[in-house]
């Protein structure tokens, strides 16, 4: 137990080879994006709760096998790092002894980093002991970083009460961004999730920074994520919210969520961001067109949420 009262749990080995069967079984091949996708929450939580940061990368350096060792995945060596790319080699890791790639492995590493410097690392296994390969080796890279634009003065149009979502009723399928871009503007971290393809938006509305996500079945596109795999996109949309620090959140696209799942599923989804939005004192602007869904979902919207007409 820590000194602020939240409890460690030490996961053994053979419960993390169970959790990947179980995903296996569940999943099939999105069970290896699922256990990163843990592993890095799990790796941000870690250095949140010891409260610890490194100043620079001699200190990482310093820092990242110590932390490691406790782990019991596998045995640390650090091959190179600089500001622009880290590269660590593991032996004897538990998940590649199994015959499987080092998925939460890669996940921890990056969330481990990323909270350690504060800047988001996103992680590569090149080479694996699973597939013949002398040890195990994970590159380190700095997400792209865009230059943010010194904010306006004074506060939004729309000045909006913090920690709450707002169900902004309209026939207009861009909606809620001239808010969203507002507060943006104004020095508000935001991230997008959209139908329509990102590109057009960042040129329509001008849009130079932020994480964002496409609801497209594309699979080659990074940023593309399945309509129908609402825990990868919580997930993202948690993490943002976790490090935004009071951010704003736009979804445009919650009928096509919708379509391609069910009411019920996604109103759990918002459900569980309006939780996240109140503890973190974000914002979550939510467009709808009234005339695509019944009315007694809009009802049902209309009580979970604030009602913006736009």
């Amino acid at each position: 137990m820590n000194e602020i009262g939240n409890p460690f749990f030490i996961m053994p080995g053979s419960a993390l080879l169970d959790l990947r069967e179980e995903l296996e079984l569940i999943e099939d091949k999105g069970a290896s994006e699922t256990l990163e996708r843990y592993g890095y929450r799990a790796g941000v939580g870690l250095i949140k709760t010891l409260k610890i940061k490194a100043d620079d990368m001699n200190q990482l350096a310093d820092m990242l096998p110590q932390i490691w060792m406790e782990t019991g995945l596998s045995r640390i060596n650090l091959l190179e790092i600089s500001e622009k790319e880290i590269r660590a080699g593991f032996e004897e890791s538990l998940e590649a002894a199994h015959g499987r790639r080092c998925d939460f492995t890669r996940g921890y590493l990056a969330g481990i980093t990323s909270t350690l410097t504060g800047r988001r690392f996103e992680a590569t296994e090149i080479e694996c002991t699973s597939t013949g390969a002398k040890q195990c080796v994970h590159v380190l890279h700095p997400a792209e970083e865009v230059p943010v634009p010194q904010p306006l003065e004074g506060k939004p149009k729309n000045d909006l009460e913090r920690g709450y979502c707002y169900l902004i009723e309209s026939e207009d399928p861009y909606a809620g961004f001239d808010v969203f871009v507002d507060h943006i503007e104004h020095g508000a971290h935001g991230m997008y999730i959209a139908r329509e393809y990102p590109e057009k938006l960042m040129k329509r509305f001008e849009l130079r920074s932020g994480p964002f996500i496409w609801l497209s079945y594309e699979r080659d596109i990074k940023y593309a994520r399945e309509p129908t795999n609402i825990p990868l996109i919580y997930s993202e949309v948690k993490n943002f919210l976790d490090n935004a620090k009071g951010g704003i959140l736009l979804i445009s696209g919650l009928e096509y969520l919708i379509t391609q799942n069910n009411f019920i599923k996604v109103l759990k989804f918002i459900q569980l961001l309006n939780e996240n939005v109140a503890i973190k004192d974000a914002l979550l602007l939510l467009p709808v067109s009234p005339q695509a869904l019944n009315l007694s979902d809009i009802k049902i919207l209309e009580r979970e949420l604030r009602v913006m007409k736009a």
